[in-house]
């Protein structure tokens, strides 16, 4: 009876045993949490003053110094400069945005805007995978614009188990810039100067003006044109969409496009349907100009680049080529000339 006693005991102990560890074993294992830095953060950028009238994509940089991945970034507090709520950052807008891919080889203005939909986007987001800002386009009637004190707001970047908050980080709209290059300072609107020489050699300043580039352009037999000779202007006629070139000499009187008789007029630019009169040729186009940042034979480095030429007789029987042109950027959508005059008129006749 003893001996069956005492076999009841360890059969308990041993059972015992056996459920305790099972407990044991059950209990779970700390959830590992990810690591996030305390040392990450965002490229230094005292303010972000994206140019309003135009959708701008701000590549922040990100510095994650070893922090485990995925990373969220989310927008938080966004307020004026004093405080008080801006609810205009996050209001929708208006943008067109591409459904199929511009590669500059579009035959038809049509064909392009196939290419694009209309849709509405909040004018400030922030790209929650990668903490890029994107500040579409819309105007300096519903968002402040400098000299006005802006905006303030905060990101938080979080992951499994941690999180930051990088607090009072500055935005401050510039106004719109309708074309590039511009004749006026972007914050200020105050004119820009430049310098230039006088006939005795001495330098000065004077209102800044845009200047084309000009190739072999003679005003005489032996005299090459300066650059500081001819000055681009640009024009908004319209609310349409399209692009007109003219031409002035130092009288002011139109030079016929026709004597640009070395021009490629079909591929100026991204353009269509060009309409020639004996003052000016006009082409259908889609805004902004250009339409990406993509090089294309029409565009290069975000400007388009128009080249006008022409072919004479020099001395001694020699073909002449000449040239003038300009890189530049229309952004905001319109029936737009761009006046090229000529303070000495280009020597067209064969010498």
């Amino acid at each position: 009876m003893m001996l069956k006693k005492y076999r009841s005991i360890s059969c308990l102990i041993l059972c015992t045993g056996i459920l305790a560890g099972s407990i044991s074993s059950c209990k779970k294992a700390p959830q590992e949490r990810d690591y996030l830095s305390n040392k990450a953060g965002f490229e230094q950028v005292d303010t972000y003053s994206p140019v309003l009238g135009r959708t701008f994509l701000y590549k922040t940089n990100f510095q994650a110094d070893g922090s485990s991945f995925p990373l969220l970034f989310t927008l938080q507090n966004l307020r004026h400069a004093d405080g008080t709520p801006a609810p205009e950052l996050t209001q929708n807008v208006t943008v067109k945005e591409w459904v199929k891919d511009y590669d500059g080889a579009e035959k038809t203005y049509q064909e392009i805007e196939d290419k694009r939909k209309t849709v509405q986007h909040p004018f400030f987001e922030i790209r929650p995978g990668a903490g890029d800002f994107i500040f579409r386009q819309t105007t300096s009637a519903q968002i402040r614009a400098y000299p006005d004190s802006g905006y303030l707001f905060d990101v938080k970047v979080q992951n499994k188990g941690n999180e930051l908050l990088f607090t009072k980080l500055r935005l401050q709209p510039l106004q719109e810039v309708p074309y590039e290059p511009y004749e006026y300072d972007y914050a200020t609107r105050q004119r820009k100067t430049e310098t230039r020489t006088d006939v005795r050699g001495n330098n000065y300043n004077a209102p800044f003006s845009i200047h084309p580039n000009l190739v072999n352009v003679n005003v005489s037999k032996d005299t090459l044109m300066a650059d500081s000779a001819a000055v681009v202007y640009f024009r908004k006629t319209g609310n349409g969409h399209s692009l007109t070139f003219k031409f002035y000499d130092q009288d002011s009187m139109p030079i016929d496009p026709l004597k640009l008789n070395a021009t490629k007029w079909d591929v100026l630019l991204h353009g269509f349907d060009a309409q020639f009169t004996k003052t000016q040729v006009t082409y259908n186009v889609a805004y902004p100009i250009p339409l990406t940042s993509l090089d294309t034979k029409y565009a290069v480095a975000g400007n388009a680049n128009v080249t006008f030429g022409y072919t004479r007789k020099g001395t001694g029987g020699f073909r002449n080529t000449s040239s003038f042109g300009l890189s530049f950027a229309i952004w905001q959508e319109g029936d737009w000339e761009m006046i090229f005059r000529f303070y000495r008129t280009p020597r067209f006749q064969d010498e």
